[in-house]
Order: structure tokens, then C-alpha cells, then sequence
């Protein structure tokens, strides 16, 4: 009895060394010798080690072949690439499911019980993440040949996603030569590259959002105390990033001339004050001069005050200063007459030969339609106040109290 006890411990014995073998072959292959020779000894991580290097090789090279720009191409750019770039914003979502998880993980595996438990799934989950973040980068530089990505916020996006890769494929080196070396020391290390990476990238991620959402998606609805935080130092952040505007004179919004019922006195004649006598007659006395104000009713404009609130709720998220989508951008007035690589955006006094309406036109499912589908549409109201503004000249200092619009449009005016 006891003979075929022993026998039957001995093979449960030979079949767990045969698990661990199968499990450390796959992670960490080395020659079985080992198991019997030195137990204790760290694994080599053979394989992890040469899927680590291949993965930072093809990152070099994949920066090389498409080195990150922060200008529209000079070059025509092929289709195939435009292709794979249009992935980014799904391959984005890997690595942050992947590195998200690893932060529950890497605090479990403070503790050597942890490490010991959880180490090699983490190690798995670093280098998952750390692909997803390579593959969505290079995806992302892709979609940036297509034009029309500049200014703060892309810079930003760019630059920190760049940096937070780099730093998780340190993370990763750093992560493997502990483990591999046996040495707990360089956790602390590891652990401090991981954070701090994954933090950068996900400041990165806010700045990419602002570019497809606007800039006040993401402080929009905050805490009044945290709003004025997050928008200082975002401020602060994107003083690093835009380029320094030429010095110019800054463009006001439009004058409207004053009403002619109060006559102001010549600016270059200085003003008295003047006590009334009895020897002047009411033609004479001085008339005063009345204080700035705020514009009143009859002084808001057309273009600032109906039109421009209308391009920036439905066509500012991809036309604007940081993301011009065809050269386009529609945040000011200079910049809509200005029209894109497409031709005249506005033709005054011709909404028909104007591609802003030409592309409201269009069918649905028209991919020139504006706005895309999918995106929050222009009203029929809105746009029987888009086609008179054109048609009246589309004039940038039409008052409204002066412009006569078509019944259709009144739930646009709302002033």
C-alpha cells in the first residue's frame, strides 16, 4: 500500500512540474536543467524579451518612415495611408483599456504576494498596452497626413502621446530586467515611468478630445471651483504649444455707427466742462457726451451674433483654429470668406454658388454632406438665416435690426 502510494505521489509530483514547465516555457523558456539545478534562479523571459524588441524596432522604424508633423503635408499622401489612419480612434481605445487595468494591477502587486500572483499577468498587460499605444500613435501621425490638424491642441496631443509611448516601452524594459534579474529594487523605478507615462498620456487624450469635441467639452459642465482650475492649466499648457500670432493690429468686431440722434463731439477737440449762463440759448449749451454702453438691440450684428453662434454649434468642431478640416475654418468672419482648398466657402449675394449651402443640401448620406452624419444638424430655421445673410451681401456689419429675414429664419434670430 505504501509502494503504491508512493507511485501515485511521484506521478502527481511529475505532473505539476510538467504545468510549470508548459506555463514557464510560453513566458519564460528555459532549459529544463534549470528547474533541478537552481529552482530559486529568476526566469530568462526569453520570449517576452525578443517580442519586447521587435515591438520598439518597429516603433523606430515606423517613426522614421512616418516622422510626426505639426504642419499640413507638402505631399500628396496615398489612400492606403489615410486608410490605416482612420483607425486611430479605435486602436486608441486598446491601450487605454489595457494600461488602465494595469494600474489596479500594479497597486495589487505592491506586496511580494502580489508580484507574486499577479506579476506575469501584469508583465502580459504592460506589453498589450504598450503595442495598442504604438499601434494607435503610428495610426495617429497616419490620420494627421490627411490636413487640416494644427495649433495648440494638436500639438499637444501629438507631442505627449509620443512621449507616453516612449516612456511605457521604458516601462516595459525596466519591468522585464526586474523580473528577470530577480530585483524588487527597480519596481520602484518601474512602477514611478508607468505612472507617469500613462499620466502624460492621458493629459495627451484631453487635448485630442478638445480637437473632435471642442474646447469646452470636457470643463464645460465642471464644478465652478474646479472649471476655473482645469481652464488655467490648460491655458498654461497650451502657451507652451501655440505659435506666437504676428503682431498686428487685433481685429475688433465690426463698428456700427452710433445713432445720429445724440451727436458726439470731435474726437480732437477737447472736452470742456462748460456751466450753462443765462446769456445761452438752448441751441448753444453743449450738448453732453453720452457714456460707452454695451451694443443695444439695434447694434447687434447679423454675422457676429445669428451666423457665427450657428457655425460654431454645428461646424466649429472641425473647422476651427486647431482642427481645419480642408483648410477650412469657420471661428471668424475673415476666415469663412477666406474658404477652404475646396474653392469660395461664401459667395455674396450667391447662396446657391456657395459651398456652405451646397453641402447643407446634400443627401444624408452624401459623404460631402455637411454636417456629417452622425453630427448634430443645421435647422431649416438655420438655414434660411445662412442663405439670407449670403444673399444680403453676407456683410459683416448688418445690423439686425436692419436685416429683413424670411419668416422661416425667425427661430434662428433669437437675440
Amino acid at each position: 500500500m505504501g509502494q503504491h502510494d508512493m507511485t501515485i505521489g511521484a506521478l502527481m509530483d511529475c505532473q505539476e512540474r510538467v504545468r510549470w514547465y508548459a506555463w514557464f516555457h510560453v513566458i519564460s523558456p528555459r532549459p529544463m536543467s534549470s528547474f533541478s539545478q537552481d529552482s530559486d534562479a529568476p526566469p530568462s523571459y526569453t520570449l517576452v524579451w525578443v517580442a519586447s524588441l521587435v515591438l520598439i524596432v518597429g516603433f523606430i522604424i515606423g517613426l522614421l518612415i512616418f516622422p510626426p508633423l505639426y504642419e499640413a503635408p507638402k505631399a500628396e499622401v496615398s489612400s492606403s495611408v489615410l486608410f490605416v489612419g482612420r483607425f486611430h480612434p479605435i486602436l486608441l481605445h486598446l491601450p487605454v483599456g489595457a494600461l488602465g487595468l494595469l494600474c489596479l494591477m500594479e497597486l495589487l502587486c505592491l506586496t511580494r504576494r502580489g508580484e507574486q500572483s499577479l506579476g506575469a499577468g501584469a508583465l502580459l498587460t504592460l506589453w498589450v498596452g504598450a503595442a495598442g499605444s504604438v499601434m494607435a500613435v503610428l495610426a495617429g501621425i497616419m490620420l494627421s497626413r490627411e490636413g487640416g490638424y494644427e495649433g495648440g491642441n494638436f500639438t499637444l496631443h501629438q507631442t505627449l502621446a509620443l512621449i507616453g509611448t516612449a516612456g511605457v516601452l521604458l516601462a516595459l524594459v525596466i519591468r522585464l530586467f526586474s523580473m528577470s534579474q530577480g530585483n524588487r529594487e527597480l519596481m520602484h523605478a518601474y512602477r514611478a515611468v508607468f505612472f507617469g507615462s500613462f499620466g502624460l498620456m492621458g493629459l495627451g487624450a484631453h487635448f485630442g478630445g478638445n480637437m473632435s469635441h471642442g474646447s469646452k467639452f470636457l470643463t464645460e459642465h465642471a464644478p465652478e471651483p474646479l472649471k476655473s482650475q482645469m481652464i488655467g492649466m490648460e491655458k498654461w499648457l497650451l502657451s507652451f504649444a501655440e505659435k506666437p500670432k504676428a503682431s498686428a493690429p487685433e481685429a475688433a468686431e465690426p463698428v456700427v455707427p452710433a445713432p445720429t440722434s445724440a451727436p458726439v463731439a470731435p474726437a480732437t477737440e477737447p472736452i470742456v466742462a462748460v456751466t450753462p449762463t443765462a446769456a445761452m440759448t438752448p441751441a448753444t449749451a453743449p450738448t453732453p457726451v453720452p457714456a460707452a454702453t454695451a451694443p443695444v438691440e439695434g447694434t447687434k450684428l447679423v454675422f457676429q451674433h445669428v451666423i457665427l453662434p450657428i457655425f460654431e454649434a454645428k461646424c466649429n468642431k472641425c473647422h476651427n483654429e486647431d482642427k481645419s478640416k480642408g483648410d477650412l475654418r469657420l471661428d471668424s468672419y475673415e476666415m469663412a470668406m477666406k474658404g477652404g482648398e475646396n474653392g469660395s466657402n461664401i459667395v455674396a449675394g450667391k447662396p446657391d454658388d456657395s459651398l456652405t449651402i451646397q453641402r447643407i443640401l446634400l443627401p444624408m448620406d452624401d459623404d460631402e454632406h455637411m454636417p456629417p452624419e452622425g453630427k448634430e444638424q443645421i435647422t431649416p430655421a438655420e438655414l434660411a438665416a445662412l442663405r439670407y445673410w449670403i444673399q444680403a451681401g453676407a456683410s459683416a456689419t448688418q445690423t439686425v435690426s436692419e436685416a429683413k429675414f424670411p419668416a422661416e429664419a425667425k427661430e434662428a434670430v433669437k437675440l
